[in-house]
């Protein structure tokens, strides 16, 4: 959570309306504990306005962003994980065919 305001002149969205930004820039609409888990997380910049947690549009963008690279990066490790284990399968497989 920030004390300044998270994009300067930038309309500020309250929880519901910040649900409703991720939901037309995903299709997936989080519900209010995630929202705050992002949050107090420190995923999702947020700044308070009279005991209320604000964020804008660029912030939550800006989090979906970073998490999309998060998500491609842990994929791409997972995906030659993979491609590595099919390739030893393959290559006892091999070996056993050529044994028997």
């Amino acid at each position: 959570m920030s004390d300044s305001a998270p994009g300067a002149g930038e309309p500020l969205l309250s929880a519901g309306q910040a649900r409703r930004c991720c939901y037309e820039l995903t299709g997936h609409k989080p519900s209010p504990s995630t929202y705050w888990r992002w949050i107090l997380g420190g995923r999702l910049t947020a700044t308070r306005v009279g005991g209320r947690l604000f964020t804008t549009e660029s912030a939550i963008r800006a989090m979906l962003a970073a998490d999309e690279q998060r998500n491609r990066g842990s994929a791409g490790a997972r995906g030659a994980a993979a491609a590595a284990r099919l390739s030893a399968a393959l290559k006892a497989n091999a070996r056993r065919e050529a044994t028997s």
